[in-house]
């Protein structure tokens, strides 16, 4: 099922069926690039709390967010348009929701709704749910469609599986199944995408992942089947495949798609890290850095070619990556492994933006380093 993009709150709950059942909810709606994009609620405070669920990363989105939150808090909604909500009170998710919100309520706890990508077949909602003092208590993941649910379900079995003390991984709160969608939730953590002078944690973050008790070779891990099977006929697969043959490594925690916009830092500089639908318990080490540092320099700085290659070169030769890789047992076939995630990127996930750039790297990284 996907929603219709001007209505997509309609499809996350069920209409009123009986008489007396109806809850309205008086709300704002604010577009980017004409499509519905946040929902926002009534409420100043909690409306204002609810910009916080776009993880903006240009310096012009991050202005353009403060700016707006302080209108928000002021209730002035700039940009915005009214919208009425009208929920069953009998609505199961919705009930659910309200459980959330740690006091009961008839009909919808106080949120606020973050549209996910609407040209994905997999697009989600985030729902940001408030208590009774219009304090965030809790964010919900939400899918209507069958791939969105397919990836809630996969973050769903990572977050159960993982152990509960990993550090920066965030705890499952609660899951919701119904015929018509599929959801998670997970606490509120406070905080905003890491600023370059804060990625100093990265290290840290990373080593904490990996588990030097559990050898395994790379060939063994989920990413790498994956891959081998979608790169059967690719030129660049078997070379840097038969530099890997028989390396072993220690297991790593990875993320999958490990990028500023899903990392929370608190005002303490504690690191949560967010949206695991890719996650493994068995991955590779590096890919996730390297995942970091170029998907973040393609899709947000927007950088040619020539400077992506300098950005990999450079992280390469840092002296945290070159700590980190001596731990990660991948010292020495450090290039193998970034063409092999570039290769994985562009084969097994093929993102609907930044594929012809991730492309054109690997190509230029597969000459630069064939020729030194």
């Amino acid at each position: 099922m996907r929603p219709s993009p001007e209505q997509f709150w309609e499809a996350l709950f069920s209409a009123p069926a009986e008489p007396g059942q109806a809850v309205h909810l008086q709300m704002r709606l604010l577009k980017k690039a004409g499509r519905p994009f946040l929902l926002l609620p009534g409420e100043s405070r909690a409306a204002s709390a609810t910009m916080g669920l776009y993880p903006a990363q240009s310096a012009r989105a991050r202005a353009a967010r403060t700016v707006l939150r302080w209108l928000l808090r002021a209730s002035l909604a700039p940009g915005t348009e009214r919208v009425s909500l009208t929920v069953s009170s009998a609505d199961p998710f919705a009930r659910h929701l309200s459980s959330l919100a740690g006091e009961p309520t008839q009909g919808l706890p106080v949120l606020g709704i973050l549209a996910g990508n609407p040209m994905s077949a997999g697009q989600r909602f985030l729902l940001l749910i408030f208590d009774a003092g219009q304090r965030p208590v809790a964010v919900v993941k939400a899918g209507l469609s069958e791939q969105a649910k397919t990836l809630i379900e996969r973050e769903e079995a990572f977050l159960a599986a993982v152990p509960a003390t990993t550090k920066g991984i965030p705890k499952l709160r609660s899951t919701f199944r119904s015929p018509r969608l599929r959801a998670l939730a997970l606490d509120f953590y406070a905080g905003d995408s890491p600023r370059p002078e804060q990625e100093v944690a990265l290290l840290t973050l990373l080593e904490l992942w990996i588990d030097p008790k559990k050898q395994v070779t790379v060939f063994e891990t989920p990413c790498w089947a994956r891959l081998e099977q979608a790169c059967a006929g690719n030129s660049l697969f078997p070379g840097m495949a038969g530099q890997l043959r028989g390396r072993t490594i220690p297991s790593t925690i990875q993320h999958g798609d490990f990028a500023p916009w899903n990392v929370k830092v608190s005002a303490a500089g504690a690191w949560k890290v967010l949206d695991w639908e890719r996650g493994e318990l068995t991955g590779i080490p590096g890919w996730d850095w390297f995942h970091y540092v170029i998907q973040n320099a393609i899709l947000v700085r927007c950088l040619p070619t020539a400077a992506l290659v300098q950005r990999v070169e450079n992280l390469l030769d840092s002296a945290p990556f070159r700590q980190y890789a001596a731990r990660g047992g991948i010292t020495g076939c450090e290039r193998e492994l970034v063409l092999a995630y570039l290769l994985h990127v562009a084969e097994v996930i093929r993102p609907s933006e930044g594929l012809t750039a991730t492309r054109e790297l690997l190509s230029a990284l597969a000459t630069r380093w064939q020729r030194a």
